[in-house]
């Protein structure tokens, strides 16, 4: 039986986790200009100064650029950044092997993108990753995914989403994140929230978890165990959430 919003707000120990883009934030051709779901933002302000209730934000982008367009001031939020590679509490540095190896691979992506108006390759500590949702030649497009797949990747992981690949160094995914941090913080509720090709790995490691519920955004197929259309709508499920959560804690503490 799938778990409900009420059920998992009434846990004694919650854990929250939800993606950044196509989740409680919408897409952009800036993607540093990116519009916030309000309610979704206030939601998850409101979780995070509940008792007993974890609050973290586990994304793609990197710690630096997610901190640039999520400003969550003294909220007690986590932040995860590089799908999990890029841990504030557990900090991380790279091998010369590894600088070397993306750098190499960093080298193959320029020369895809080499003049391609809107095409771009972002770098990350950890990460390497192809942009085109700025190219709206179809055949460019078509052209980038074609020399893409011929590149080198060996010892990288690579990871497909919406008008990207990433190429990484590292082996963390989502999944293996969530798994290593709910080993070590043991929730009673659990609630991940994701859209994209890279939450699924958080949807598998928790598919079997009878503590979690997980929430996919957005059509496709999936591993989560149920799902809501878009943005707007997790904003109505965190808002929901967080009244939830908000009238449980309260009882709790006058011990009604």
């Amino acid at each position: 039986m799938t778990l409900t919003i009420e059920d998992i707000a009434k846990t004694k120990n919650l854990l929250v986790v939800s993606d950044f883009d196509g989740t409680i934030a919408g897409f952009s051709k800036d993607a540093y200009s990116v519009p916030i779901n309000q309610k979704s933002l206030k939601a998850v302000k409101d979780l995070s100064q509940q008792a007993n209730t974890e609050v973290v934000i586990l994304s793609g982008r990197h710690l630096e650029g997610l901190r640039k367009v999520l400003d969550l001031g003294q909220y007690r939020i986590t932040m995860v950044g590089s799908h999990g590679s890029e841990d504030s509490s557990r900090p991380r540095s790279l091998t010369p092997e590894e600088e070397a190896r993306l750098d190499r691979i960093h080298a193959d992506l320029e020369a895809i993108v080499d003049g391609i108006d809107g095409a771009f390759v972002e770098v990350k500590p950890f990460h390497r990753v192809l942009h085109f949702i700025r190219v709206s030649d179809k055949n460019q497009v078509q052209a980038i995914l074609d020399q893409a797949a011929t590149v080198d990747s060996s010892g990288l992981k690579v990871t497909k989403g919406k008008n990207i690949i990433e190429y990484s160094i590292s082996s963390t995914t989502k999944g293996t994140w969530l798994k290593d941090f709910v080993s070590r913080t043991d929730p009673t509720g659990i609630i991940f929230i994701g859209d994209d090709t890279t939450d699924e790995h958080g949807f598998e490691a928790l598919e079997n978890d009878e503590r979690a519920l997980t929430i996919k955004v957005g059509a496709g197929d999936t591993a989560a165990k149920t799902r809501v259309d878009g943005v707007d709508d997790v904003g109505i499920l965190l808002e929901k959430l967080a009244y939830h959560r908000m009238q449980y804690v309260e009882t709790t503490r006058l011990g009604l």
